[in-house]
């Protein structure tokens, strides 16, 4: 999902040298996306790290009370950053075509390599007879990389593990990331009236968050292609918001007191136990201030590393369940060593997978 991972056209430039965290630079491409996403995704592998271990509850859980999760949250975040970046791409696309081949450009090939990373570990610890005569084998490669057909587990992998059978329960997301961007297609005629674009975008926002109150809502269409209203109107509504943000000009408000304040006011929703009704307008700006600022010792890893934080969601959880098939570890252990193969395979990914084909990103 491109929430976590960047897009193309909006690189931030890695030789500006920035020291202030609140001054914004967007017409220099200089800001806090890199580090925020790179944060997030490591988050989603520690976050599962309590999950995989039979460890409970997850730390930010516990003090907020089960109203949020290091991976939920990060999960949340991808979607408020994806849907700042992609309405860019929107509006920079030279056509329908070109937009929808630079979000395809941007998942599927990482992903292909991912799947067949996967069919290689899972023939290492099948515990079956024979592999290659697992339907399910073959239906694992074919069905995610429809996005919308996932499929968790294969019969005798993984099966003994703490959390047993699932091979890569990170893949969910992919599915409702997509259908964002089919979403915003909707907008692509009047994507240069800015006023016309806003309604577009704060209609279908209102819409998102009616439906998280009534998830009943198509639900019946959307069960048809294996999308779950509750998750979709929740992640629809922070996609949204980011866009919003994008188009609206927020600059008088990206100071330090603004973001102290916003960060005290979700504290108090969740010490309410009301985080649920406000982080759809609260979590949303904080993240979008953050990012638009930019501080070069933030940046500095990210810079150095490359953008890899698609590659870690996507491999961090099959990595965790390989580590945990064999040693018996903590979750702070299985974090540590899990991210540290996690992070070697994503920059490998990025730099020669991700990075090279989105040279490709204006062949249509």
């Amino acid at each position: 999902m491109d929430g976590l991972f960047k897009d193309i056209d909006i690189l931030p430039t890695q030789t500006g040298q920035y020291n202030i965290m609140n001054t914004i630079k967007p017409d220099n491409r200089a800001n806090n996306f890199d580090f925020l996403r790179l944060l997030f995704a490591s988050l989603v592998v520690f976050s599962h790290a309590f999950a995989l271990t039979d460890t409970s509850p997850e730390i930010l859980s516990k003090y907020s009370y089960g109203q949020l999760s290091f991976g939920g949250l990060a999960v949340d975040v991808f979607f408020i950053i994806s849907g700042f970046l992609i309405i860019s791409s929107l509006k920079q696309s030279k056509s329908i075509k070109n937009y929808l081949w630079k979000r395809c450009l941007r998942l599927f090939p990482a992903l292909f390599f991912m799947l067949i990373f996967s069919c290689i570990v899972i023939s290492i610890v099948y515990t079956g007879n024979n592999i290659f005569r697992e339907k399910d084998f073959y239906k694992y490669f074919f069905d995610n990389m429809t996005l919308y057909k996932v499929r968790y587990s294969i019969p005798h992998v993984f099966e003994n593990n703490p959390y047993p059978s699932a091979i890569n329960g990170s893949l969910w997301s992919l599915s409702y990331e997509f259908t964002m961007y089919i979403i915003l297609l909707l907008a692509y005629k009047f994507k240069e009236n800015k006023k016309i674009l806003l309604t577009f975008l704060i209609s279908a926002y209102l819409l998102a968050v009616y439906g998280q109150f009534n998830t009943a809502m198509l639900k019946t269409f959307f069960s048809e292609i294996h999308l779950d209203t509750s998750q979709l109107y929740r992640l629809a509504s922070l996609f949204l918001a980011g866009s919003i943000l994008r188009i609206i000009d927020i600059k008088a408000l990206n100071r330090l007191s603004i973001k102290l304040v916003i960060f005290f006011l979700i504290i108090v929703t969740i010490q309410f136990r009301v985080y649920n009704y406000f982080s759809i307008i609260l979590t949303p700006t904080l993240i979008i201030l953050i990012g638009l600022s930019y501080s070069a010792t933030l940046n500095y890893i990210p810079s150095k590393i490359g953008d890899l934080s698609y590659g870690i969601y996507i491999y961090g959880f099959l990595i965790q369940q390989l580590f945990m098939n064999y040693l018996d570890l903590n979750p702070y252990l299985l974090t540590l060593y899990s991210l540290i193969v996690t992070y070697i395979l994503s920059y490998i990914s990025w730099h020669l997978i991700e990075k090279k084909c989105l040279r490709f990103k204006n062949r249509f």
